[in-house]
């Protein structure tokens, strides 16, 4: 895997080599080997960095305390995986599959392999962009799908990456996609948490 992305100190997301940066339509806006994207929220020409993040004095803290543990739910044709921690909540999954996403059960989520056909089950997990639900069937984790490396700018939204290294200390459940926060108001910082829709983030992109 040749692309990474390198979140730099209280800074933009430094991009290279990812092929293809894509808008929120699926077309390429951008082919540079080095692209410095946007993570504060207040650039004025999303979704490059302008400089912004020093007078809106961004941070890159994590204000998330604590990891929320993997859980595994077995059925009879595979096992779900869910990183509950590194969800955007972009809904892909209940969309695709509900009787299998989600019941609540002291708190905690709880996936139904069974409840849906596996067909199913597994295109809705296929579809979720943070990779916070991957699946097993014979006991071997799956999660590389994506056809190839880019970084896609989803309209009010984060940057759905696929097959992309990512570097720092915190890690995604999978390289092979994940999504990182541009809205600046994640509390699980650098990744996507949902937070973009509770503050009604914009980026005027109009598409």
């Amino acid at each position: 895997m040749d692309a990474e992305i390198t979140p730099t100190p209280d800074g933009p997301f430094k991009a290279e080599r990812i092929k293809a940066l894509k808008d929120a339509r699926g077309e390429t806006i951008d082919t540079s080997e080095e692209i410095f994207l946007c993570r504060c929220g207040s650039s004025k020409n999303k979704p490059y960095c302008d400089g912004s993040h020093a007078s809106a004095k961004f941070t890159d803290r994590r204000q998330r305390t604590k990891d929320d543990p993997v859980s595994e739910f077995a059925g009879k044709k595979l096992t779900v995986v869910d990183n509950v921690g590194l969800c955007a909540h972009a809904g892909d999954c209940v969309a695709g599959a509900p009787n299998t996403f989600f019941t609540k059960k002291g708190g905690t989520r709880v996936s139904h392999p069974d409840a849906s056909d596996t067909a199913k089950v597994i295109e809705a997990i296929r579809h979720c962009p943070s990779g916070a639900l991957l699946y097993k069937q014979g006991g071997k984790l799956v999660h590389e799908y994506s056809s190839g490396t880019e970084v896609l700018v989803e309209k009010d939204g984060p940057l759905r990456v696929q097959r992309a290294k990512l570097n720092g200390g915190r890690r995604p459940a999978t390289d092979d996609h994940y999504t990182l926060c541009r809205c600046g108001a994640s509390l699980n910082k650098p990744f996507c948490d949902g937070t973009h829709t509770k503050i009604k983030f914009r980026d005027g992109s109009g598409g």
